[in-house]
């Protein structure tokens, strides 16, 4: 069962009372303004993420040694919410050619970058580009991101051909260096 928040804003006072306007607000995530996080994404063989968003269907998401600073530099923007998560909600963004690109995952867990910015709003209790970053695990600075859309699906790093990718890897509650990532 979905929450339901209320923000309240004093309206006027009148004799004495105070009368309030109210916003309703469904289960939803806000973009927080203080809250944003650059750096380069790191996978568990130290090779930098990189985006090559305006590759054919679907764009790619591979690691390699540091070649290209625009398709490396990433942003992670901050959501918050009124619905309890275990983790913080993020949105990965990256820009290449001047352009701003969101990382998304589908139902039939492909990822993808899509040019966009991020929204200021996401309505509902799962989207498409929101991971929710977690500490990897007790004692490791790394981190695991989890796909909102896809509970138990986690960012992870794959082989393809000899280049390594990133995938949505399914968790079975095991220590997977395949999803740990730095932040730098």
């Amino acid at each position: 069962m979905g929450m339901l928040e209320i923000d309240f804003d004093i309206c006027h006072i009148q004799d004495e009372v105070l009368y309030f306007s109210c916003v309703y607000q469904a289960d939803s995530w806000k973009k927080a303004s203080s809250c944003c996080i650059k750096g380069t994404i790191e996978n568990y063989f130290k090779e930098c993420l990189e985006a090559h968003p305006e590759g054919p269907s679907g764009s790619k998401a591979v690691f390699a040694n540091p070649s290209d600073p625009d398709r490396r530099n990433f942003e992670l923007q901050a959501y918050r919410t009124n619905i309890i998560y275990d983790g913080l909600s993020v949105a990965f963004t990256v820009t290449v050619n001047n352009e701003q690109y969101c990382l998304c995952c589908s139902e039939e867990m492909e990822l993808f970058f899509k040019k966009e910015n991020c929204p200021d709003t996401i309505i509902g209790e799962k989207s498409g580009i929101i991971f929710f970053q977690k500490q990897f695990s007790e004692g490791n600075e790394s981190f695991k991101f989890e796909a909102s859309l896809l509970k138990n699906y986690y960012l992870a790093v794959s082989e393809d051909n000899g280049k390594r990718k990133l995938v949505l890897k399914k968790n079975y509650d095991e220590v997977d260096e395949t999803q740990m990532f730095d932040i730098n």
